[in-house]
């Protein structure tokens, strides 16, 4: 049952990730209290929600930025950032490099290759 669980969350995930989710959101559609699912959360997944939910946005939003020609404001907020420079400080901490860092470096890549 922890395994559907799980499932149904990153689905849950999955298709709202543009939208604010709050904790209490996530856990009601499991059936547990918020603190019961900050747990479950962070033994499951080895993260706790707000990182699982970033590192997805950041996924997302590193796709974008490769693959599209949309504004590194517009990919923020489309992955589900209310703030732009919230979400290129998270992705400078999780990626190592500025969103614009990031896409020139994976163009120049693609050039070479």
């Amino acid at each position: 049952s922890e395994s559907r669980r799980i499932q149904k969350v990153i689905n849950f995930l999955n298709n709202n990730y543009q939208k604010e989710i709050r904790l209490v959101d996530v856990a009601n559609h499991v059936n547990m209290s918020e603190v019961s699912f900050s747990r479950f959360m962070k033994k499951r997944t080895g993260k706790n929600y707000i990182e699982y939910l970033n590192d997805l946005r950041l996924g997302i939003a590193s796709r974008y930025l490769i693959d599209t020609n949309k504004t590194i404001a517009e990919i923020s907020f489309e992955c589900g950032f209310n703030n732009l420079s919230n979400f290129n400080r998270i992705f400078k901490k999780r990626k190592g490099s500025t969103p614009r860092e990031f896409r020139d470096n994976y163009s120049k890549m693609r050039i070479l290759i």
